[in-house]
């Protein structure tokens, strides 16, 4: 298996909701839609989705856990500390909920935390260490021996 992920997705209880925050609120783009249960943003490398949580729940068979806050976090890195700012207050003018404010980071960095709609966590960061291309990517410092 190559080592790589190509799609991360949130299960949420209100897709509704999530998706107008990072569609309307943040600007994404929606790349398809299809169902009311799904949503699709291209991303650079990748695809990032929302699923309903009971569609899934259908899906699968299952209960799926109603736990989100803790379970996983998603980040958005900025290529200048600034745009940490910025872009957090955006993402609560939003309707995420505000956990950490902007701040230096124990590891060097500028790091801050909202909660988005659905109960998931989004660090929104600055890392001195790591480059953000032109496209969004981020490129990893080359492995030391």
């Amino acid at each position: 298996m190559d080592q790589r992920i190509s799609m991360i997705t949130l299960i949420v209880p209100d897709i509704m909701t999530t998706r107008a925050f990072f569609e309307t609120g943040l600007g994404w783009q929606v790349n398809a839609a299809p169902s009311p249960h799904v949503v699709f943003f291209q991303i650079p490398g990748g695809v990032f989705a929302l699923y309903d949580r009971s569609a899934l729940e259908d899906e699968i068979g299952t209960t799926v856990t109603d736990a989100t806050f803790g379970a996983m976090t998603l980040a958005w890195n900025a290529k200048e500390r600034g745009d940490v700012d910025a872009m957090f207050e955006k993402a609560v003018a939003a309707g995420a909920r505000p956990i950490k404010n902007p701040q230096e980071a124990f590891w060097g960095g500028y790091s801050s935390y909202v909660e988005v709609p659905g109960g998931h966590l989004l660090e929104i960061a600055f890392n001195p260490f790591w480059t953000v291309n032109d496209d969004g990517s981020v490129q990893l410092p080359e492995a030391q021996p």
